[in-house]
């Protein structure tokens, strides 16, 4: 079993996530980060000592599987990669009318 991660923007300077064993079985942290980094260190915190990678999803949409350990070890460079997935699928495959990356998230890819 792969815990599930989905990290999601409240607002521009926002983010919380939610975690589970099923896409429908999601326990939401309670907890609001000023930043998505901030998420994925907290989410590692708490998954390092059971498993070793974790799926992750942004705003809903799957970005793939990754290390629980890079989570902990290196949350900004981690966050990085999967804006790139973003802009990846964005460029490369039709997404829903509704479906944006996060302000915030746009702003500081367009910085890097």
């Amino acid at each position: 079993m792969q815990p599930i991660l989905d990290i999601r923007s409240v607002r521009p300077d926002l983010y919380t996530y939610s975690l589970g064993a099923a896409p429908a079985a999601e326990l939401q942290c309670g907890d609001f980060f000023d930043t998505a980094e901030r998420c994925l260190l907290d989410a590692g915190r708490g998954l390092y000592s059971y498993f070793d990678s974790v799926q992750i999803r942004f705003a809903g949409l799957a970005l793939g599987s990754y290390p629980v350990a890079r989570m902990v070890e290196d949350p900004l460079g981690l966050f990085q990669e999967l804006m790139g997935c973003v802009l990846r699928i964005c460029r490369t495959h039709a997404l829903p009318n509704w479906w944006s990356p996060p302000q915030a998230a746009r702003e500081r890819l367009s910085r890097a």
